[in-house]
C-alpha cells in the first residue's frame, strides 16, 4: 500500500538552503519509496514550483536567506492552502513553532532529524490525504 501512495502523480518538495540537508532528505525519501522528490534552495524557487506542479507535501526550512520559512509558508498557503507543510529547523524556537502552526504548518521538526519520527509524520499525512481523496 505504501508504494502505491507515493507513485501517484505528485511531488514532495524539499526547501533548504543547505545542499547537504537537501541531498540527505532526498536520498532518505527515495529509499522510503517516495518516487517524485524535488529540491530547491530558496523560497522563491519553491513558490515557482508550487504554482506549476501538483505538490503533495513540502519540507520547508525555517531559516533561509531572502524569504524565511514562515514567509514562504504563508505564500504557499495563499497559492494552495491544502498543501501540507512540515517545517524543519536546526534552531529550536517555541515562538517560531507556534507561529508556523498558526500559519498552517502540519508539523515542526528539529534538526538533527529523528528519522523514524520524520517517516511516521510523512506517512501519516500522506495516508490521511489519500483517505480524504477517496472520500470525495
Amino acid at each position: 500500500m505504501k508504494k502505491d501512495i507515493f507513485k501517484k502523480k505528485g511531488v514532495f518538495l524539499i526547501v533548504d538552503d543547505d545542499k547537504s540537508i537537501r541531498d540527505f532528505l532526498k536520498l532518505f525519501l527515495k529509499k522510503k519509496g517516495f518516487q517524485n522528490v524535488e529540491t530547491v534552495e530558496s523560497g522563491q524557487e519553491a513558490l515557482a514550483i508550487v504554482e506549476k506542479e501538483d505538490i503533495n507535501l513540502v519540507l520547508l526550512d525555517v531559516r533561509m536567506p531572502g524569504m524565511d520559512g514562515i514567509e514562504v509558508l504563508r505564500a504557499i498557503k495563499k497559492i494552495r492552502k491544502d498543501i501540507p507543510v512540515v517545517m524543519i529547523t536546526a534552531y529550536p524556537d517555541e515562538e517560531k513553532a507556534k507561529e508556523a502552526t498558526k500559519e498552517g504548518a502540519y508539523d515542526y521538526i528539529i534538526k538533527p532529524f529523528d528519522l523514524f519520527y520524520l517517516e511516521v509524520t510523512l506517512l501519516t499525512k500522506i495516508i490521511q490525504l489519500s483517505s480524504e481523496k477517496k472520500d470525495k
